[in-house]
């Protein structure tokens, strides 16, 4: 634009009467409200090329504070879009707007054709969204054994259970959590033993069915009460050529066992 041309522009822009174009007919980043842009107020001296009418942008995805201040009235859109392609990946701007991608001209932006691709590609997105995972309803079995997993795994007393301070969670979790007694816990673990039992033997009856061999292990310690213990380990290899190990029995120690 020549200098004549600039002076003119500023001129016009510099009015007090002079307004935005109206946002159904502003670039599509504006009119589908990814940015917002705000007259600033007059500069003096507008036969100044350099004192030209500004406006500010802002971008209106939450949580971004992105802010263009000193832009030119109908400057190109190009930049804006750049800032949404790289700092707002999860919007994909790149196709919403392909009638601006590849093309620096506002014009072009105006045109019913991106209008109708922006409006469409919005409407997909907003069908292709994942949908949230039903949530599954509270089951007191399966709470039951998870909860007896949590005690096995980190060797805590079944006394823990009829405290205070766990009822308040169990409850903050889910209010339709039923009381929890040691002595059911007791009882779910006997159930839980007696299967877990069924299934080791029966890995063992293939053991010997198939003349494979397998290995006994004795281990001795002393508990921090002082009482002794033995743990005797079976260790094989199944049919699936894993390698498998299992506790078969744990017996207290009376007489003395010194090495």
């Amino acid at each position: 634009m020549s200098q004549k041309s600039s002076i003119k522009l500023n001129l016009e822009q510099n009015q007090p009467t002079f307004q935005l174009e109206p946002l159904d007919e502003a670039p599509l980043i504006f009119k589908e409200k990814l940015f917002s842009k705000t007259l600033d107020t007059p500069k003096e001296n507008p036969e100044d090329p350099k004192n030209y009418r500004s406006v500010t942008i802002k971008c209106l995805f939450i949580g971004c504070r992105k802010t263009w201040y000193n832009q030119r009235v109908y400057q190109s859109t190009s930049n804006y879009i750049t800032h949404y392609r790289y700092s707002h990946k999860s919007y994909n701007i790149s196709r919403l707007l392909s009638g601006l991608s590849n093309n620096n001209d506002t014009s072009d932006a105006e045109s019913s054709q991106g209008s109708s691709t922006i409006l469409d590609a919005f409407s997909q997105q907003r069908a292709n969204k994942r949908k949230e995972p039903e949530k599954e309803l509270f089951n007191i079995n399966k709470f039951k054994n998870l909860l007896l997993n949590f005690i096995i795994s980190n060797n805590i007393s079944f006394r823990a259970i009829s405290s205070i301070s766990f009822k308040e969670l169990a409850f903050y979790l889910n209010d339709q959590v039923p009381p929890i007694y040691p002595a059911i816990i007791k009882e779910e673990l006997n159930t839980l033993y007696l299967l877990k039992q069924n299934i080791i033997k029966e890995e063992l009856r293939e053991v010997i069915t198939s003349n494979s061999g397998f290995s006994l292990t004795l281990d001795a310690w002393t508990a921090i009460n002082q009482d002794a213990y033995l743990a005797i380990t079976i260790h094989f290899i199944n049919n699936d050529f894993k390698l498998k190990s299992y506790l078969l029995a744990m017996r207290p120690l009376i007489e003395r066992h010194s090495g």
